[in-house]
């Protein structure tokens, strides 16, 4: 089970679900796989492109269950 985490922001408070915890999760691991592949020498371009091309990726992909 995925504890439900409360965000604040601008005195706005937000509950997140599992579903919004496992997506999280998933993008967040997706980012970290894209920047251990990315090299310093590169421009900063390719990055930003190959991280949104991975969260579009994940965010089309039929969830796990």
């Amino acid at each position: 089970m995925v504890a439900r985490v409360v965000l604040s922001d601008m005195g706005q408070d937000a509950v997140l679900g599992g579903d919004t915890e496992a997506l999280v999760a998933r993008l967040t691991r997706a980012a970290y796989e894209v920047a251990l592949r990315y090299r310093p020498d590169r421009p900063f371009t390719e990055l930003e492109l190959a991280l949104w091309r991975e969260i579009r990726t994940v965010l089309n992909a039929p969830e796990a269950t």
